[in-house]
């Protein structure tokens, strides 16, 4: 069923994103989710699922957040000092992309901040965090300086941010205007927000076209998947504009190859023994946009240049 025009008659599904009813169904699976499907909008260019998850069914998602990320084999770890330590591995590579961003005494909001691994790496910041999961945030606050909050609405207004991230957030966010609405209102004139998120062309999908990572990819946690130009229309829509946009390839040789081979995530030793230097195939997907992760900065409309 990949590829099938979809055109609505008679049913209520429109794209949350512009409210474009012509739209492609580009898989017809959902992880999780009995009669999931996956639909890309011919006007934005979004990439979402249907159906979504309430509100209701979200605050009790993100309660227990830890344990749906151990059900995907995403991690394995049993303890929260055993995850933050793996999580902190991930938050040293971010931090090579966007270290640039964060100057010494910028005020910082990290939305999503998990056990706070991000932010124990800009400790000349001042900064705060944004976390639903109870013991996350707990976890995290030995390594924020300012304030933890459990939902950016608890947030004051009054509060102003130099920056404002959020790493492989954006995409669980079910009313992303609204969300962005508030953002920009928590952001100096000057200020910026620094997004990442996954990226529909990812070239498991792209290039390879893989049905099992599809059934991966998919899931009701990530209502959306982004492209560029599906990022252009929301933040443009709210009075944001893109600074700059940084396509990065997370995943290399290992990963593409447990996944044509064995359809699973996870990598393989001998393949990671074999191809350990793999920068230049990565740096081939960057070059093409092609890739599993895009970073997206935006600034207020008419601030910048």
């Amino acid at each position: 069923m990949d590829g099938c025009d979809y055109y609505e008659v008679g049913m209520m599904l429109h794209c949350p994103n512009c409210d474009g009813k012509e739209m492609t169904l580009i898989h017809d699976k959902v992880w999780s989710i009995d009669d999931g499907n996956v639909y890309r909008c011919k006007r934005c260019d979004l990439s979402f699922i249907d159906p979504m998850m309430t509100k209701e069914q979200e605050d009790v998602f993100y309660k227990e957040f830890n344990k749906h990320v151990k059900a995907r084999g995403v991690t394995s770890e049993e303890s929260i000092q055993r995850y933050h330590e793996a999580s902190l591995t991930i938050a040293r590579e971010r931090m090579e992309v966007v270290a640039r961003f964060f100057q010494k005494q910028h005020k910082v909001l990290e939305i999503g901040s998990s056990t706070g691994a991000f932010l124990s790496l800009i400790k000349e910041c001042d900064t705060s965090a944004v976390e639903p999961a109870d013991e996350n945030r707990e976890f995290s606050k030995q390594f924020v300086s300012g304030s933890t909050y459990s939902s950016i609405e608890d947030v004051e207004e009054d509060e102003q941010f130099d920056i404002i991230c959020m790493f492989h957030v954006f995409e669980h966010i079910r009313e992303p205007g609204e969300f962005l609405k508030r953002c920009k209102r928590l952001l100096k004139a000057d200020g910026i927000i620094v997004i990442e998120v996954p990226h529909i062309e990812d070239p498991l999908i792209s290039i390879y076209d893989i049905p099992a990572f599809k059934d991966f990819l998919f899931q009701p946690m990530h209502p959306m998947i982004y492209s560029v130009p599906s990022l252009d229309y929301i933040f443009n829509h709210h009075g944001l504009l893109a600074s700059e946009v940084i396509y990065y390839q997370r995943y290399g040789l290992n990963n593409h190859l447990t996944w044509l081979k064995y359809q699973r995530p996870g990598g393989d030793a001998l393949f990671d023994s074999m191809f350990k230097g793999d920068q230049e195939y990565k740096d081939i997907l960057e070059a093409s946009k092609q890739t599993d992760t895009l970073f997206y900065i935006a600034h207020k409309e008419g601030i910048r240049s």
